[in-house]
């Protein structure tokens, strides 16, 4: 049985429905185990990937340069709407990069006791193309890993 209380959580999110649930988690969590709560969301903008859906306004987005700073500002302003949503004072991280790789490095940084996320529940080609962010945070993570899966409806 861990004897190490959970003082620092990072909650990652995506902004996406399940994040939301994730959301709810973690500060339950964080309530609990009166642990620090740190909301992180990381930027990804590469070759397979557009900017999160989840804070783009309109249907199609088409990515260009002049559009990333747009929607750079738009995330930060989501993290930080979501953040200040909590009853709960709740500090926010912005990184860019690989999500997989940035919730791992922010969390070993941050020396998290644990990391709350969601999963999409991808299978198949959505899988091998968008990967899994949750499968390499379980895998590489130095805490402990909450993931939440999607709501079966």
């Amino acid at each position: 049985m861990p004897t190490t209380p959970i003082k620092k959580i990072i909650l990652a999110t995506d902004f996406s429905d399940t994040s939301k649930d994730a959301s709810y988690h973690a500060l339950q969590l964080a309530k609990a185990y009166k642990a620090k709560l740190k909301a992180l969301h990381t930027f990804d903008i590469n070759i397979w990937n557009a900017p999160s859906s989840y804070y783009s306004t309109k249907k199609e987005y088409t990515v260009s340069i002049k559009h990333i700073e747009e929607i750079r500002k738009t995330g930060k302003d989501t993290l930080k709407k979501l953040a200040e949503s909590f009853d709960l004072d709740v500090g926010t991280i912005f990184t860019e990069g690989n999500p997989g790789q940035e919730i791992i490095r922010v969390a070993e940084e941050e020396n998290a006791d644990l990391i709350v996320l969601g999963t999409h529940g991808y299978t198949g080609w959505k899988r091998f193309r968008l990967g899994s962010v949750s499968e390499f945070v379980i895998k590489h993570a130095h805490c402990a890993v909450f993931v939440v899966r999607p709501e079966i409806k």
